[in-house]
């Protein structure tokens, strides 16, 4: 193992003294979405500049509580009021074994997360219960989900179809549950990056569009109603 991993190691198995594994009910005592609030307000420019950015999560090493290290976040599943339902995991190489990918349910996630070195309550991605599809017997009670690599990267789009801007982060609350869709603009428009609340529940916008949508008519509108970021402090939270 090489020194930056040793150094990511340490310092996630040094957080599993301070974090507390929440149950199955942690989802009910979570923060409130901010996603009905006002995108100029404090609350929510709080949580997009201190929240969990989906981009430092993709890629983040996974360990069990003994520290080992298990894989690598490579996509995260989300319900379609914005929940994160699950990360899916590539468990790395052996000897004997090739790679492979696990799901791995959010609730076994200690929190808070440490971006870059996330500690689970699990040890055998190779288990049965990671699996990545769920039982055909029980499909048709499993929520609508889709995956934050569905949005990051697509266009923006108004309301009437013209085009916005490129969807280049998501950002979670405390509780991760999708709080905002953060939006780049081109040069030509004045550029900037703007972050706008995540309506809580899919709605009109559906994760098989290849455009993400905005409820605006004009560009202006959208303007007003997103925050416009201070990349600098953002890229520093």
């Amino acid at each position: 193992m090489g020194v930056k991993s040793r150094i990511t190691l340490a310092i996630a198995v040094a957080t599993i003294s301070t974090s507390v594994l929440l149950g199955p009910a942690w989802a009910e005592t979570a923060t409130q979405a901010t996603t009905e609030q006002s995108a100029q307000s404090q609350q929510f420019a709080s949580t997009v500049y201190n929240g969990y950015r989906a981009s430092r999560l993709l890629g983040s090493a996974v360990f069990s509580l003994k520290g080992e290290y298990l894989g690598a976040v490579r996509n995260v599943t989300l319900a379609d009021d914005g929940q994160i339902e699950s990360l899916l995991v590539e468990g790395f190489r052996t000897k004997d074994e090739p790679e492979f990918i696990s799901r791995i349910p959010f609730n076994r996630v200690l929190r808070p997360l440490h971006e870059g070195a996330i500690v689970a309550n699990f040890s055998d991605l190779r288990s049965r219960e990671y699996g990545l599809f769920v039982d055909p017997d029980q499909a048709q009670a499993e929520p609508h989900e889709f995956s934050v690599s569905k949005v990051i990267g697509d266009y923006a789009r108004l309301q009437a179809g013209q085009g916005y801007g490129y969807v280049s982060d998501l950002v979670f609350d405390s509780g991760g549950k999708l709080a905002a869709v953060v939006i780049s603009r081109e040069a030509s428009v004045g550029g900037g990056t703007y972050a706008f609340p995540y309506p809580g529940q899919t709605g009109r916008w559906s994760p098989k569009l290849s455009y993400y949508g905005l409820p605006y008519v004009t560009a202006d509108q959208a303007n007003k109603a997103g925050l416009r970021l201070d990349m600098k402090e953002f890229q520093n939270s």
